[in-house]
């Protein structure tokens, strides 16, 4: 079994929507899927927070604390508002909530904070990249496109940082697909060319479900994927 990382190649790309009919799918097909998130911010309070929504929606009966360990109360990236509070990222702690976790799920659904390029400390004496926690937890990341007429430019460039900082991506997942746009499915066609990588899954608008382009098996089974590459 591997963890997951689903990580954004611009904002509001749906890492919430696409982690929830995830972890709704891993569910149904008999797995004990978890969520976490390094980090959030949200002006709301945790009970009213997009994890506390994730929890709810997917029944998966986790304490909150435990999903994301450093919560801020703040609209600011999470590097400026763990300045503003003064309550920084501590890579240990973020361990060993997560190792609570993985001791009682067979599978982790991690939502990646904000973009791919996500610095959560970044101070004179202490830089902390979302990249260092990723490599720490040895998460395998998917990468969340959404559909438009720049999706292989993003596509192309989130995929060459990350082989570059030696993560491999164990696939893509494309939002606001619609199968019947003969644009769309030329689109996936060149992602996947130019990326060497494989589109796992698809949604379309308001879809309730994945579409799924692999088994469920072998998504948390990474090493299998990668022999079925295009």
């Amino acid at each position: 079994m591997r963890n997951l990382i689903l990580l954004g190649a611009e904002s509001k790309v749906g890492k919430t929507y696409i982690a929830t009919l995830l972890l709704q799918a891993l569910k149904r097909a008999g797995y004990r899927p978890g969520y976490f998130k390094f980090a959030s911010c949200s002006p709301l309070s945790i009970e009213q927070s997009e994890a506390a929504m994730v929890n709810s929606k997917c029944n998966l009966g986790q304490d909150l604390s435990e999903i994301v360990p450093y919560f801020y109360q703040s609209n600011l990236p999470v590097h400026l508002a763990a300045r503003e509070s003064g309550s920084f990222i501590n890579p240990r702690i973020i361990q060993e909530r997560f190792g609570w976790n993985i001791a009682i799920r067979n599978v982790m659904i991690v939502e990646g904070v904000q973009e791919i390029i996500c610095p959560l400390i970044m101070e004179d004496n202490q830089v902390l990249m979302q990249e260092d926690l990723i490599s720490k937890l040895k998460l395998e990341p998917i990468v969340v496109i959404r559909m438009s007429a720049s999706a292989l430019n993003q596509a192309s460039l989130s995929l060459y940082y990350l082989k570059n900082i030696g993560l491999t991506p164990t696939g893509i997942i494309i939002n606001g697909f619609d199968e019947s746009n003969y644009a769309h499915c030329d689109a996936c066609n060149l992602i996947e060319r130019f990326t060497q990588t494989k589109i796992i899954a698809t949604v379309g608008k308001r879809q309730r479900s994945l579409n799924m382009r692999c088994s469920l098996s072998e998504l948390v089974n990474p090493k299998v994927l990668h022999e079925h590459m295009v």
